[in-house]
């Protein structure tokens, strides 16, 4: 009998040795769970150290659920409040014009952050599925790692946003502390 999901995406689960996560993708049989720190773990379908906090959801509907928040923009499968520097709550991003005749635009810094974090989040499953990936190569999985890990490293700028040092995106040249 094939082993199927117990959990939604996006159900808070707690993982017997790492803790709190999310849900966020599925493969045929195993979870991708990101933990606090961005840590993305993949977890079978039937390892019984994973319990959910609150409803674990229904797996098909949160599907459908996720897939509706996707064409709407809206990736933040992170708490965001958990994430952003307490000095930032209910802080502004006002992008300013170098033209006079421009409006400028404010963003609020939690909508920032969550679609930080979103992407931040889909490089990290990126990140799983090529490491089990069966048929690229490992030069072809370095090569595709190579280009995530500049990803990362042109993100660096937006680190001071978060509250805390393992939420920091960390590129090539960046040591974790």
């Amino acid at each position: 009998m094939t082993a199927t999901p117990r959990f939604g995406l996006g159900t808070i689960v707690k993982h017997r040795d790492f803790g709190r996560g999310r849900v966020v993708a599925y493969d045929e049989d195993r979870y991708v769970i990101v933990f606090p720190g961005g840590d993305a773990k993949m977890v079978a379908f039937t390892f019984e150290g994973l319990q959910p906090e609150g409803s674990p959801g229904d797996p098909d509907l949160d599907r459908i659920v996720q897939a509706v928040r996707h064409v709407l923009g809206d990736h933040g499968w992170l708490d965001v409040d958990l994430e952003l520097g307490k000095r930032w709550v209910g802080g502004t991003l006002r992008l300013i014009p170098g033209r006079d005749d421009a409006q400028a635009k404010d963003i609020p810094i939690e909508v920032f952050l969550k679609k930080l974090v979103g992407v931040r989040d889909k490089l990290r499953v990126l990140e799983q599925k090529i490491n089990s990936h069966p048929s690229l190569s490992a030069e072809e999985k370095l090569e595709l790692h190579g280009y995530i890990t500049r990803s990362y490293g042109s993100l660096t700028t937006f680190n001071v946003l978060f509250a805390n040092r393992v939420s920091w995106f960390v590129g090539q040249g960046d040591k974790e502390s």
